[in-house]
């Protein structure tokens, strides 16, 4: 009697995380909008490793790039890779991960940001929701994490309370385009902050980012592949604050890494907060104009602006 009373419970522990699953990994083909952020870059990882012939180009980067529509990128079929505090050491696996696949990639696209480069790629490993794709193949590994009872237990209260209801429209975006932010998007985000620096407030840039970056740049060089950098187009006093902060010391080292594209400055278009969701996450009408600059030569996107200065190493110092 006893063994058929703890049975069902020892069932129910061991179902219940593959069944409630809040970061999707075991969803990972048919993802579900349930409130929770899913562990976008494994999933993202998988399915393109299940569909490698469907896409040729790919656009790493945070969350922040999630307003570039690659669609609009002509001759190429592009998918964005984005995911919340995304890294260059990741970028720079999953790259590795394709190729030995035998993804045809024909162009990347990197974005840096002054959060992507000061995450310690180790925090990643122990969260839930940024948790790597295992290009060792110890998948073993991986899954326990979400073995765990307490994973489901700590998620429950916002999985109750989902306030989403366009989870078939938001699905077939993930996996067809992969970026999030539409261009009806708003959240309402009061822009009256004032400007004040935090004491004290100093980014620390791990070096593990840059030479993350200077191996991908080697291996595009190595196989072929476009590759495209720039910088994220903060928001303006997110962007003073953040230069305060060592951003641009960042932004100068980079230039010895490879050239990019510099949208990381203050104009005409980055002071105007409708063309922002948030401080730090701008519209896709701004992302378009983004794409318009690198892949539109003849369009005049804002240049008395200096928006999208493409920076190398010799003009990098007048720049900054």
């Amino acid at each position: 009697k006893l063994a058929a009373l703890i049975l069902p419970v020892a069932l129910v522990f061991l179902l219940a995380p593959v069944l409630v699953d809040p970061f999707n990994v075991f969803h990972r083909r048919a993802v579900r909008r349930n409130g929770v952020e899913p562990n976008e870059n494994f999933i993202k990882t998988a399915y393109i490793l299940d569909n490698r012939d469907r896409f040729d180009a790919f656009i790493f980067g945070s969350s922040r790039v999630g307003a570039l529509h690659g669609e609009n990128i002509a001759g190429y079929r592009a998918y964005n890779m984005t995911y919340s505090f995304g890294i260059p050491q990741e970028h720079l696996e999953n790259l590795r991960c394709f190729l030995q696949a035998g993804v045809q990639v024909r162009m990347v696209i990197i974005n840096v940001d002054e959060v992507c480069c000061a995450i310690d790629g180790k925090d990643h490993a122990r969260d839930p929701m940024h948790r790597p794709y295992p290009v060792d193949g110890d998948f073993l590994s991986f899954y326990s994490m979400y073995l765990k009872p307490e994973i489901v237990l700590q998620s429950l209260p916002v999985i109750m309370h989902n306030p989403y209801t366009d989870g078939e429209e938001w699905r077939r975006n993930f996996y067809e385009t992969g970026w999030w932010i539409g261009y009806d998007m708003d959240t309402g985000f009061r822009f009256e902050q004032p400007d004040v620096e935090p004491d004290g407030l100093q980014y620390y840039f791990y070096p593990a980012a840059l030479d993350a970056l200077r191996e991908i740049a080697a291996l595009c060089d190595a196989h072929g592949i476009r590759l495209i950098v720039f910088s994220s187009p903060l928001f303006a006093w997110q962007f003073r604050l953040s230069a305060r902060a060592g951003y641009l010391d960042f932004l100068e080292q980079l230039a010895g890494v490879t050239d990019y594209y510099n949208f990381s400055c203050i104009n005409g278009l980055t002071v105007d907060d409708a063309n922002y969701l948030d401080p730090s996450h701008y519209k896709a009408q701004l992302g378009d104009l983004i794409l318009d600059r690198i892949f539109c030569e003849d369009k005049e996107v804002h240049k008395e602006d200096l928006f999208g200065e493409y920076v190398t190493e010799e003009n990098v110092r007048r720049v900054m």
